[in-house]
């Protein structure tokens, strides 16, 4: 299938409580042209609960650089919410690729885990996420000097940024 765009489209015609056309949905999709990151965003949403999809959408935000993927930081931590298991393959994810970086840890460290919970559906299993978290980043980037900020809207805060990078 050439045309990528189409991909989150199809999949959200799918039935996917028919066990036959979920199979050959999981089957076209594998067959599919790579989508976009920001494609991939989509199939995070709460409609796609497939994990074989969810997965599919993980594999495709490894592609993404560290500069890219700040970029959709915040989106993906509320996707996080959505997820079927506290060590889900997006919060896997997001745990190496910020015990890499130190920028992407302490975006998350700093701005996106302390709001998570106020956000989310299920806030015990944000709870366990933030623990399994805190427990897997490497202890060096909890040494580092950091600028917290207090009061306002932080999250706010960030899809300012968010929008001037874009933009710039």
């Amino acid at each position: 299938m050439s045309e990528k765009r189409a991909l989150t489209k199809f999949l959200r015609s799918v039935e996917w409580s028919d066990v036959q056309e979920a199979k050959q949905a999981l089957e076209l999709m594998g067959q599919w042209e790579m989508i976009d990151v920001c494609d991939a965003l989509d199939l995070l949403l709460p409609v796609f609960e497939s994990e074989e999809v969810r997965a599919y959408a993980v594999r495709v935000l490894q592609r993404a650089d560290d500069e890219e993927l700040q970029c959709y930081l915040l989106q993906l931590v509320q996707a996080l919410q959505f997820e079927h298991s506290d060590k889900s393959r997006l919060s896997q994810f997001l745990v190496e690729r910020s015990s890499r970086n130190i920028e992407l840890a302490s975006f998350l460290r700093c701005w996106h885990l302390p709001n998570m919970g106020r956000m989310a559906l299920n806030c015990g299993r944000v709870w366990c996420i933030r623990q399994n978290w805190l427990l897997s980043w490497d202890s060096k980037w909890w040494n580092c000097k950091m600028i917290f900020k207090k009061g306002d809207d932080i999250r706010q805060d960030q899809l300012v940024v968010q929008m001037v990078s874009l933009m710039d």
